[in-house]
């Protein structure tokens, strides 16, 4: 009984560690987009990533998997998803919106993902499970209507941004549901490598042509580090921290987890860009919360005994 309930909790930390950095990750987006193209951007951050990924899956682990052609689709629908269209739409969103706002935006993503794996998957919705999904749901609303209650109808970033912002996390939602999908059995590190390499490929004519055109004496040592730590913790840990949670839950139930991403940009948002924290947001936050545990909750005593 005790090692299953322990794998859980392991992977409910997992998921935890990776959605608390993809929140970080919106806040040094806003940041890069300050100084770097939008393809420029995202390539750079992903080279830090490899860079870290190559010699510890290779060298050091020595890891191989004899993969088929399902599996490298899979993992190709995954960089062009889940890398390649969410970092683009981010980066690109960005320039348009807030960081705190981006982050906002996100609430819709567990909905998003619960929904996939209940239409692709087959996964049923349990009682528990809506239930969690609702109460999160309700936190991330207070959230998100906090320009309206405090009277500013401007809603604190533009339609395009928000948009923009929007696509990128329905196409985070998709890369959620491909994590379930059946493929060759691998390690998180050989399939976060492998995603991130294959999305470094989509991504290199873009970026390319971005680099020709960029003023290289406009990049500081502020947009150098964000690029350092984006490489480093967003390409690198969030997505095998993703892959070892996921690993033995349902899409569904870790899918909630994604609400965690909004809750950390608004945190570092007020931290580093000095935005400010509402009583709406600890509002959302309190729900939030209680929906996690109660999804986490929703799987059944049988599975964890």
């Amino acid at each position: 009984m005790k090692p299953k309930v322990h794998t859980y909790r392991i992977s409910y930390l997992y998921l935890t560690g990776a959605m608390f950095i993809s929140g970080s990750a919106v806040v040094v987006s806003k940041i890069m987009v300050g100084s770097l193209p939008t393809f420029l951007a995202t390539e750079l951050g992903i080279v830090v990533g490899l860079f870290f990924l190559i010699p510890l899956l290779f060298f050091i682990k020595k890891e191989a998997v004899q993969t088929d052609l399902k599996t490298n689709s899979i993992l190709l629908l995954q960089a062009f998803f889940g890398v390649f269209f969410y970092r683009i739409f981010t980066f690109w969103g960005l320039r348009y919106t807030t960081a705190a706002n981006s982050g906002l935006i996100t609430s819709a993503s567990p909905v998003l993902v619960a929904l996939l794996a209940f239409f692709f998957l087959k996964e049923k919705l349990t009682g528990q499970r809506i239930l969690g999904i609702i109460f999160v749901v309700i936190g991330l609303l207070f959230i998100n209507l906090y320009p309206f209650l405090y009277g500013d109808t401007d809603g604190s970033g533009s339609i395009k941004g928000n948009m923009l912002i929007l696509l990128a996390v329905l196409c985070e939602a998709l890369f959620s549901v491909l994590s379930k999908a059946a493929c060759k059995p691998m390690s998180a590190l050989y399939r976060t490598t492998i995603i991130v390499f294959y999305a470094f490929m989509l991504l290199l004519p873009f970026s390319i042509y971005d680099g020709f055109q960029y003023d290289w004496t406009k990049i500081d040592s502020q947009a150098i580090f964000c690029v350092i730590y984006y490489g480093a913790f967003v390409s690198f840990l969030s997505y095998v921290f993703w892959f070892k949670g996921i690993e033995r839950l349902p899409a569904s139930n870790a899918a909630v987890f994604t609400s965690i991403v909004p809750l950390s940009s608004i945190l570092l948002s007020a931290l580093i860009l000095k935005e400010q924290i509402l009583t709406v947001h600890i509002i959302g936050l309190v729900c939030i919360i209680g929906g996690i545990i109660i999804s986490c909750l929703s799987v059944r005593f049988k599975e964890v005994m």
